[in-house]
């Protein structure tokens, strides 16, 4: 797989034969050139922190080898043994298991920090520091560290990277205009919903709803990366 950071960056591109991805703050660009055959699996922060062990601030904004995490030669282990499967399904019961496996051992998240991606999430972005603090009658460095060590990012960023998801999602059910839209997606104003799309993008408003229009989204479930691959020319990324 390759990586490209960035709106432009040709230059700054990276070979991976396998990864693990935090959450990103920026654009990234993830995919094949030419054909290929990959699995993807996506998890919520918590699930992520759980399964793999690790505090997320160590992914955050990063990507990693799996075999600095799951142990030596594990993705080439793994790899192998999907590839010598005879079918899809049998190459999904052999991940579930090996994930299954993980998680009996691993301890499941505190009530809190539940609590506290719960009202993140839910909140579209529109959720504070301060409105965490009041609801769950903890300091703000308990629950900036809470987030850091269990989603990676800190309570700023995430409602950035919600409330662009959720500014998405409404776009994708109706005709409004930018402004209207930057209003209905909880911006303070066009300028500011215009500033945030190329930071964590790479595409102006315009550009990414016309991206959109000409690949719409599919419903995917509760999770933070509703709008896969943007559409993006198939020598990039395509998938099978």
């Amino acid at each position: 797989m390759t990586i490209h950071s960035g709106r432009d960056a040709g230059h700054l591109s990276t070979h991976w034969p396998a990864m693990i991805a935090g959450l990103q703050a920026s654009a990234m660009l993830a995919g094949f050139h030419g054909p290929g055959s990959a699995v993807e699996i996506e998890f919520t922060p918590l699930g992520a922190r759980r399964l793999l062990g690790v505090p997320l601030h160590h992914l955050a904004k990063s990507v990693v080898d799996p075999d600095e995490i799951l142990g030596p030669h594990w993705s080439a282990d793994i790899t192998d043994r999907l590839a010598g499967a005879a079918h899809w399904p049998q190459r999904w019961r052999m991940l579930d298991t090996l994930l299954t496996q993980r998680l009996c051992v691993a301890h499941p998240p505190s009530p809190v920090i539940v609590e506290i991606w719960d009202l993140v999430r839910n909140g579209g972005g529109a959720t504070s520091l301060r409105d965490l603090m009041e609801t769950t009658s903890l300091g703000a460095r308990r629950i900036q560290g809470l987030l850091r060590e269990h989603v990676g990012l800190p309570a700023q960023t995430l409602s950035r990277i919600l409330r662009f998801h959720k500014t998405l999602a409404i776009s994708a059910n109706s005709r409004l205009s930018l402004g209207e839209l930057a209003v209905m997606g909880g911006y303070h104003d066009q300028a500011h919903m215009s500033r945030d799309f190329r930071e964590l993008s790479g595409h102006t408003p315009r550009e990414l709803l016309g991206i959109k229009q000409r690949a719409p989204i599919q419903p995917c479930g509760d999770h933070l990366q509703p709008f896969n691959d943007f559409g993006l020319p198939p020598t990039i990324v395509e998938r099978r």
